[in-house]
Protein backbone atom coordinates (compact mmCIF):
# COMPACT_ATOMS: atom_id res chain seq x y z
CA UNK A 1 0.00 0.00 0.00
CA UNK A 2 2.66 2.34 1.20
CA UNK A 3 4.75 1.56 -2.71
CA UNK A 4 1.31 2.46 -4.41
CA UNK A 5 1.05 5.84 -2.54
CA UNK A 6 4.69 6.39 -2.65
CA UNK A 7 4.30 6.03 -6.84
CA UNK A 8 1.24 8.44 -6.70
CA UNK A 9 2.95 11.03 -5.25
CA UNK A 10 5.95 10.51 -8.01
CA UNK A 11 3.14 10.65 -10.55
CA UNK A 12 1.81 13.59 -9.22
CA UNK A 13 5.64 15.23 -9.17
CA UNK A 14 6.38 14.11 -12.75
CA UNK A 15 3.23 15.83 -14.26
CA UNK A 16 4.22 19.07 -12.11
CA UNK A 17 7.53 19.23 -13.61
CA UNK A 18 6.67 18.47 -17.08
CA UNK A 19 4.14 21.03 -16.32
CA UNK A 20 6.99 23.55 -15.51
CA UNK A 21 9.37 22.69 -18.24
CA UNK A 22 7.11 22.73 -20.74
CA UNK A 23 4.41 24.89 -20.61
CA UNK A 24 1.01 24.67 -22.48
CA UNK A 25 0.98 26.48 -26.16
CA UNK A 26 -2.77 26.85 -26.19
CA UNK A 27 -2.95 30.18 -24.67
CA UNK A 28 -6.42 31.88 -24.32
CA UNK A 29 -5.94 34.12 -27.28
CA UNK A 30 -6.94 37.74 -26.98
CA UNK A 31 -10.58 38.87 -27.88
CA UNK A 32 -10.86 40.56 -31.29
CA UNK A 33 -12.95 43.98 -31.21
CA UNK A 34 -15.47 43.59 -33.99
CA UNK A 35 -16.97 46.60 -35.97
CA UNK A 36 -19.91 46.21 -38.01
CA UNK A 37 -19.99 48.04 -41.71
CA UNK A 38 -22.89 50.27 -42.12
CA UNK A 39 -23.55 49.35 -45.64
CA UNK A 40 -23.95 45.88 -45.55
CA UNK A 41 -24.17 44.91 -41.82
CA UNK A 42 -20.89 42.45 -41.90
CA UNK A 43 -19.28 42.33 -38.49
CA UNK A 44 -14.89 42.37 -39.65
CA UNK A 45 -12.24 42.93 -37.16
CA UNK A 46 -11.59 45.82 -36.13
CA UNK A 47 -7.84 45.66 -37.35
CA UNK A 48 -8.74 44.74 -40.86
CA UNK A 49 -11.81 47.34 -41.00
CA UNK A 50 -11.34 50.15 -43.57
CA UNK A 51 -11.22 53.51 -41.57
CA UNK A 52 -13.18 56.24 -42.95
CA UNK A 53 -14.31 60.34 -41.66
CA UNK A 54 -17.07 60.99 -42.71
CA UNK A 55 -18.75 64.38 -41.35
CA UNK A 56 -16.52 64.13 -38.24
CA UNK A 57 -17.75 60.65 -37.46
CA UNK A 58 -15.52 57.41 -37.88
CA UNK A 59 -17.13 54.55 -39.49
CA UNK A 60 -15.33 51.41 -40.52
CA UNK A 61 -16.37 49.77 -43.52
CA UNK A 62 -15.23 45.67 -44.90
CA UNK A 63 -13.79 47.31 -48.68
CA UNK A 64 -13.41 50.23 -49.91
CA UNK A 65 -16.09 49.61 -52.70
CA UNK A 66 -18.47 49.18 -49.43
CA UNK A 67 -17.00 53.03 -47.95
CA UNK A 68 -17.65 53.98 -51.29
CA UNK A 69 -21.45 52.66 -51.79
CA UNK A 70 -22.53 54.04 -48.20
CA UNK A 71 -20.72 57.34 -49.40
CA UNK A 72 -22.73 57.57 -52.61
CA UNK A 73 -26.05 56.32 -50.82
CA UNK A 74 -25.64 59.24 -48.15
CA UNK A 75 -24.62 62.04 -50.53
CA UNK A 76 -28.18 61.43 -52.54
CA UNK A 77 -29.93 61.35 -49.53
CA UNK A 78 -29.00 64.83 -48.44
CA UNK A 79 -28.72 66.41 -51.52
Amino acid sequence: MARLALFGIAVIIVILVARLIFPSSAKEPNPTEMVQDPNNGVYIPKTEAIKKTINGKEYYFSSEQSAEDYINKNQTKTD
